[in-house]
């Protein structure tokens, strides 16, 4: 278990470095138009890109915040089975739970090396029973390529107004509610309604991802009591300080993504602030519909297993 702690701990940081190491190399003016080869997440960067000229052509009448709304809504949708994934991975190991926690009445007073080697490996083959792995932990960090081609893609956008370009981007209007999507804080002429627009947006994405990530924890919450209603007080599963300081870690570096992207977005284009502000309500969205059909979908997996 500690092992396997490690490993996702480890692969989060991987996740946010390479979200630092492709998204935040020295700001807009680095990233090329959208022509040629510019690197591996290319393949994801042009289908983006073609997805968005094609909106803007047709639904979105040629505004680039209706563009990114419309984008934003269909590439999330289109990853909503990677999410169904994840929220069947959690309603799995909410199944699992009173099992475990037998496990781990059964053996909470034999420390001894050989105990504890019977423990984990009766461990195993519950995980193997319900089918909860490493791999479907890591599902939800299947998605991170394709929001960083996004963010690449909008970064790029600005320079690819140019009849020159396959993807020439010269037709979108920018303005939204008297921002330029084009155009971050600094660029000339600087304005304090540029500026102010996009502190209000980066605000809004931070609180957004605060709200969605409360509201994340307290279902959790939920589930979990709901899962050891049945189970006396005495045999439900209690957390360890190791899992205590996992969770923090977790939350330390979730809060310290938001912080990020409110840092991103505040030092981007206005676009960024209105991808991520979209993203951040859909995904609050999908979060609480999948809730609400938790209960059907238990009951599915339930029967599956047996």
């Amino acid at each position: 278990m500690k092992k396997q702690r490690k490993r996702y701990l480890l692969v989060a940081l991987a996740i946010i470095g390479l979200f630092l190491f492709a998204s935040c190399r020295g700001g807009t003016q680095e990233y090329k138009p959208i022509e040629g080869w510019n690197g591996i997440l290319d393949i994801l960067v042009w289908p983006i890109a073609a997805l968005m000229w094609a909106i803007g052509k047709t639904v979105g009448f040629g505004y680039y915040g209706l563009v990114i709304i419309i984008a934003t809504i269909i590439v999330r949708t289109l990853a909503w089975p990677i999410y169904a994934k994840t929220n069947d991975m959690s309603l799995k190991m909410q199944l699992m739970a009173p099992d475990q926690a037998k496990i781990e009445e059964k053996y909470r007073d034999k420390n001894d090396p050989e105990s504890q080697q019977r423990k984990q490996l009766e461990l195993m083959q519950l995980y193997r029973k319900y089918g909860v792995g490493l791999g479907g932990c890591l599902l939800p960090f299947v998605q991170f390529p394709i929001f960083i081609a996004f963010y690449q893609t909008l970064q790029r956008i600005p320079k690819t107004r140019n009849p020159q370009y396959k993807f020439d981007f010269s037709f979108l209007k920018g303005n939204f509610f008297g921002i330029d999507l084009f155009r971050s804080r600094l660029d000339e002429p600087v304005t304090k309604y540029q500026t102010w627009g996009i502190i209000i947006l980066a605000a809004l994405v931070g609180i957004t991802q605060v709200f969605s990530q409360f509201l994340a924890t307290r279902r959790q919450k939920r589930a979990k009591e709901e899962a050891q209603a049945n189970i006396p007080a005495y045999r439900r599963t209690q957390t360890t300080d190791v899992q205590k300081q996992t969770e923090t870690m977790m939350k330390v570096m979730m809060y310290s993504l938001t912080a990020m992207m409110v840092f991103f977005v505040y030092s981007s284009t206005a676009a960024l602030g209105l991808y991520w502000l979209v993203g951040n309500l859909y995904s609050t969205l999908q979060a609480e519909i999948s809730a609400r059909t938790s209960k059907k979908r238990l009951e599915v997996l339930r029967e599956k297993i047996k």
